[in-house]
C-alpha cells in the first residue's frame, strides 16, 4: 500500500467516524428532548388533576346556586386559589367559555419553550354547583 492509498483510507475512515458521531449525538439529543417533553406533559396533567380534585372537594361543602353565572364566579375563585407551583416557563390562565350563562371556564396551561398546551373545561353544572336553565330546544319548543 502506498502513501496515497493510506491517506485516502484515513480520510474516508475519519469522515465515516465523524458522521457516525454526529448522528449518535443528534439521536441522543432528540431522545433527551422527547423525554423532557413527556415529563412536562405528565407534570401538567398531574397539575390539572390536582386542581380538579381540589375543586370537587370544595364543591361538596357548597350548596348549589340558582344562577350558573354566580356559581361560575365561585368556580373561578376556587381555581385561582388552587394554583400550584408550575414548572419554569409554564403559565396558567383562566378563560371564560363563550356561553357564560353555563358558568364554564377553560384552564389553560401553556409552555412557551416546548410549545405544549393543556386545556381543561370546568363547568359549574358538571360539579353540581348549579342547575343550568333549559333552552327552548331542550323543552321541545
Amino acid at each position: 500500500m502506498n502513501l496515497v492509498e493510506v491517506m485516502v483510507a484515513a480520510v474516508v475512515f475519519g469522515l465515516a467516524a465523524n458522521a457516525s458521531a454526529q448522528l449518535w449525538g443528534s439521536s441522543a439529543l432528540w431522545s433527551q428532548r422527547a423525554e423532557q417533553r413527556q415529563e412536562l406533559m405528565r407534570r401538567l396533567d398531574a397539575d390539572l388533576l390536582r386542581r380538579e380534585h381540589g375543586l370537587r372537594r370544595a364543591a361538596l361543602a357548597v350548596a348549589p346556586a340558582a344562577d350558573c353565572a354566580v356559581a361560575g364566579d365561585w368556580l373561578e375563585a376556587q381555581l385561582q386559589a388552587a394554583a400550584t407551583e408550575l414548572p419554569a416557563g409554564v403559565t396558567a390562565t383562566l378563560q371564560r367559555e363563550e356561553d357564560n350563562g353555563a358558568g364554564g371556564l377553560w384552564l389553560v396551561l401553556r409552555s412557551e419553550h416546548q410549545a405544549i398546551e393543556r386545556r381543561r373545561l370546568f363547568m359549574a353544572a358538571a360539579h353540581g354547583l348549579c342547575q343550568p336553565l333549559a333552552t327552548d330546544t331542550e323543552l321541545g319548543a
